[in-house]
């Protein structure tokens, strides 16, 4: 990768929430009123935010099946897809062969405070069920990012079928001592699956077909650039979450990378997992960006917090 553009003044932010340590919030998802659903990796419970009153998480719930909750994809409006194992940080350990996806349905939620939570799926051979990704709302699938195995599994929470439908190298994960981590986030822009390999340091794409079956050849469209998971613009462009660098990065749809906040050595966005846009006229340009605290990659070797959800304003971003 090019020496990256780095804005400066960087684009405005603010906490909205901030949790005790420790921490980690792994992904998050926006209802359609604006709300905004979190999952921890450091405890198997989904929370539920509001950016217009953030006075407090809600607790949505608590999975008792497994220890750490990962990937989150709606399907039907409210309707939303977690996935959860027994991941653990200290010491490392990605869960293989215990992951499940559970549904959770929210559309009497804001009625009674009730959501209604089934088990969907078990994966049989998943080592690390990270990035969820819509296939096709008709059909009920959903694409799997297995960071540990690196594949991708296709699932129809229809059936609660699962098969394993892409395997190619540059989803794997490197050998030790780099990061045990291949493919994490997982997005599909006009016909091409794309991912981002944190361990490999690449950002990838490949066409894709309705069914999700794979043609040509593997594009790397970017190098040496740490990514956990990402989100697409209205431009194309990708807003990506370089986690242990502790920045946010914009792979262009033209090329090319730019630095849009964040630094290595700060606090600011320490451990970047996941970010989404705002589904509302009031903040379709606000990028909702959450965090780990940096307990993967403690800032400046020994600086950690609790994982945050930090609302970045990109209505200014013209690069």
């Amino acid at each position: 990768m090019a020496e990256p553009l780095v804005l400066d003044p960087a684009l405005p932010s603010k906490v909205l929430h901030q949790f005790p340590f420790p921490t980690w919030i792994e992904n998050i998802a926006v209802r359609s009123n604006g709300d905004l659903l979190l999952t921890l990796l450091t405890t198997p419970e989904l929370y539920l935010i509001r950016p217009s009153n953030p006075g407090g998480p809600v607790l949505v719930h608590k999975f008792d099946e497994v220890s750490a909750l990962t990937g989150i994809i709606e399907i039907k409006e409210d309707v939303f897809y977690v996935g959860g194992g027994n991941f653990t940080l200290q010491p490392w350990s990605s869960g293989a062969d215990t992951y499940q996806v559970f549904e959770v349905d929210l559309t009497s939620f804001d009625k009674d405070s009730t959501p209604k939570v089934k088990k969907i799926a078990y994966l049989p051979g998943c080592g690390l069920a990270n990035g969820f990704e819509l296939l096709s709302r008709e059909d009920g699938t959903v694409l799997i990012a297995d960071s540990d195995a690196g594949v991708v599994w296709k699932l129809n929470v229809n059936e609660g079928t699962v098969e394993k439908l892409i395997d190619v190298e540059e989803m794997k994960p490197p050998p030790p001592p780099s990061i045990p981590m291949g493919i994490n986030g997982i997005k599909i822009r006009d016909g091409y699956l794309y991912w981002s390999n944190t361990g490999q340091q690449f950002f990838c794409r490949i066409k894709i077909d309705d069914e999700g079956k794979t043609s040509g050849s593997v594009e790397v469209l970017e190098r040496e650039i740490i990514v956990d998971d990402f989100v697409f613009d209205r431009k194309g462009n990708a807003w990506v979450t370089c986690h242990t660098v502790n920045t946010l990065g914009v792979v262009k749809a033209a090329g090319g990378v730019i630095i849009a906040g964040g630094s290595i050595d700060k606090l600011t966005l320490a451990g970047g997992t996941a970010c989404q846009f705002g589904r509302t006229s009031l903040d379709a340009d606000v990028l909702y960006f959450v965090t780990s605290g940096g307990m993967a990659a403690p800032v400046n070797g020994a600086e950690v917090e609790g994982g945050k959800v930090v609302a970045i304003d990109t209505a200014k971003f013209s690069h």
